[in-house]
């Protein structure tokens, strides 16, 4: 598999505690619990920030990003880890 283009809204468990650690989300009725946060990145449009998030699982890693307005998560990549 290679990576994927998803953009999909998604929900995501995390902790709030001095920064963003995801723990798991629920993608397609699937649970998929995060290892590790590889890298933490934000950026603006107009008045919103997003802040995007590489998190690895055992098989693969994903790009998630989080509207910090609304607290909405998208699952923006999946890239398998060959």
């Amino acid at each position: 598999m290679s990576d994927l283009e998803i953009d999909e809204k998604i929900k995501v468990w995390a902790f709030f505690d001095d920064g963003i650690f995801p723990i798991a989300m629920n993608w397609r009725r699937r649970y998929i619990k995060f290892e590790k946060l590889l890298l933490k990145t934000s950026k603006r449009i107009g008045n919103v920030k997003f802040t995007s998030l590489i998190c690895a699982a055992a098989d693969s890693t994903f790009e998630l990003e989080m509207n910090n307005e609304n607290n909405l998560w998208t699952l923006k990549k999946v890239m398998n880890n060959d």
